[in-house]
This record gives C-alpha cells, sequence and structure tokens, in this order.
C-alpha cells in the first residue's frame, strides 16, 4: 500500500513538473537574412563594439583579425579607434572584471566568440533574443530580463537595446541592429566559411572537368575493343 501511495504522489509531482517545463517553453526562433557582406560586417561590429562588449569578449578574435579578414576589411585607422590601448595582437575582451559581473549580473557573461555556432538557430538564435524582450504576462519577471526566445524567460542580461523606444520608428532600427550584429558573430563562429565556400566551388568544378576527362580517355582506350 505504501509503495503505491508513494508512486501515486511521484506521479503528481512529475505531471506538476512537467506542466512547468512546457509553460516555460521558447517561442519558436525568428527568421532572418543573415548576410555576410561587407557593410553588414562593419554594421555589427559597431554594434558589438559599441553595446555587447560591455559585458562580452570575443576571445577567439583579435584586433588585428579585422584588418586580416577581407571580409571586414578595416584599416589601421579604424582598429587603433575601436582597441584604445589593447596591443594590436590583443583578443576582442570586455574590461568587465569577473568579480563585477557577478556582483551586478549574478554570473559571469559568456564569450560571444562560437555563441553563433553553440546555439541551435544559429544566428537567428542571436536575433530573436535580441528582439525577444517582452513584458511578462504573469508579471514575474522585471521588464528588460524578460525574454520569450530564453529558457526559462528569465535571463540575467538586461535588454541591450532597451535604449530605443520600440515604437514603429525604432522598431526598424531594432532589427536592423539585431540582424547585424547577429550577422557579425556569424561571421566571428566561422571566419573562414566563406573561404570554404568559393574553395569548394572551384573543386567541384574541378572533379567535374576531371570526369570528363576520364570518360573521354576511356572512350578512346576501349574504341578498338568489341563489344
Amino acid at each position: 500500500m505504501k509503495r503505491i501511495v508513494m508512486s501515486f504522489v511521484l506521479f503528481i509531482c512529475l505531471s506538476g513538473a512537467t506542466g512547468l517545463i512546457q509553460a516555460e517553453e521558447t517561442a519558436p526562433l525568428k527568421a532572418v537574412d543573415i548576410s555576410l557582406d561587407q557593410a553588414t560586417l562593419k554594421q555589427g561590429l559597431g554594434v558589438f563594439t559599441d553595446v555587447c562588449m560591455g559585458c562580452h569578449s570575443l576571445r577567439y578574435m583579435t584586433w588585428k583579425d579585422l584588418m586580416d579578414y577581407k571580409e571586414i576589411g578595416l584599416n589601421r585607422k579604424a582598429v587603433d579607434e575601436l582597441r584604445g590601448d589593447a596591443p594590436l595582437n590583443a583578443h576582442m575582451m570586455t574590461g568587465l572584471s569577473e568579480a563585477d559581473a557577478k556582483e551586478s549580473y549574478g554570473t559571469v557573461p559568456p564569450d560571444l566568440s562560437v555563441m553563433a555556432r553553440a546555439r541551435e538557430g544559429k544566428g537567428a538564435y542571436i536575433y530573436s533574443l535580441l528582439t525577444g524582450f517582452e513584458h511578462d504576462p504573469k508579471g514575474r519577471i522585471m521588464d528588460g530580463n524578460y525574454n520569450i526566445y530564453f529558457p526559462g524567460h528569465r535571463i540575467a542580461m538586461s535588454d541591450p537595446l532597451g535604449w530605443l523606444d520600440h515604437d514603429a520608428a525604432d522598431e526598424k532600427d531594432l532589427k536592423q541592429q539585431a540582424r547585424a550584429v547577429a550577422s557579425f558573430l556569424t561571421f566571428v563562429g566561422d571566419p573562414h566559411q566563406l573561404e570554404r565556400q568559393t574553395i569548394g566551388k572551384w573543386v567541384m568544378i574541378f572533379l567535374i572537368v576531371l570526369t570528363f576527362v576520364f570518360w573521354l580517355l576511356k572512350r578512346a582506350v576501349w574504341s578498338d575493343v568489341e563489344h
């Protein structure tokens, strides 16, 4: 009898937990056109250094990379204006210390170098997160920390683009900036992807030509053989 009662209690608890999980499910990610053209990447870099870098780092990207990667293509003067006193070969690290981060947010903000690759949806996840701050319909979470795309909806990061009024005029600007920084972080997560795609096209052309040459060679070799 005791075992039956315990099983019933366990079933009730699991049912309640399942209901909570379902209630806290995140919304489907928004569709976004991730673009790796130079203008978009430069705009995304500007949003990152002006807004995101106050808390987040890019430990796998150096200031010099901003010049070396032709997809971004900054000149030395532009990089010097961004990096300040940081060495040219230094990684793009936030000035926020871990102690201050824990005191302010209760946690250390994650490095964003491979965030676009690590999350399902890639750039769409970042774009959705940046445009997903809303009012908590149940009033449990303070404004600026309720995000419909974050697991549990309570996110330590306050709305980084919250300075926009989110009215009709600013909504377009919000989406443009979110798309730009999502595109930039998509590039940072895999900076050689465009180069690989270009090489891949030439490899496919080479294989097609090589196949045609082998076909001609086969015909020439077997042309005198009766079938």
